[in-house]
């Protein structure tokens, strides 16, 4: 009974991860030079493109994130030979033309680094396109009211 219920939690899980072509197009992704948090590079309207393209990619974009997750949210990337960057997150655009990866450096379990990088599909394959830091942007994540 044990083998046969290790063989279906294996097929499911197997299952769970990217096709063949999908794979091959992230791990193109990840070939490519830039960390993020740590890269910065881009004309200002490789960055102003960045930007347009980042909050689209938040709306309709394909979230895929290491391994298989029970509560996480995205796809699992499956496994490419080259990944030696921090990267957390991998958005893809629903047309498969533009993508973002974001992540940072961490040192006792702190961020010391965070950012993104962003990449361009074009007839020759992906390309970097920029990438910027964002841990020391002032953003803030809630604001407090006062009582009345």
């Amino acid at each position: 009974m044990r083998p046969a219920l290790a063989v279906l939690a294996t097929l499911f899980l197997a299952g769970c991860g990217p096709r063949p072509a999908e794979q091959a197009e992230i791990c193109a992704i990840f070939a490519l030079p830039g960390t993020p948090g740590d890269t910065r590079m881009g004309t200002p309207a490789d960055l102003a493109w960045a930007g347009v393209h980042e909050k689209a990619l938040f709306k309709s974009g394909v979230i895929y994130a290491p391994g298989w997750q029970v509560m996480g949210h995205g796809r699992s990337w499956g496994r490419c030979p080259t990944r030696a960057r921090p990267i957390q997150n991998l958005l893809v655009s629903p047309d498969h033309t533009y993508a973002m990866t974001k992540g940072g450096r961490r040192e006792n379990g702190r961020p010391v680094s965070f950012g993104s990088c962003y990449y361009q599909k074009g007839p020759a394959g992906w390309r970097l396109r920029a990438c910027r830091q964002t841990l020391n942007e002032a953003v803030p994540l809630m604001t407090l009211k006062p009582l009345k």
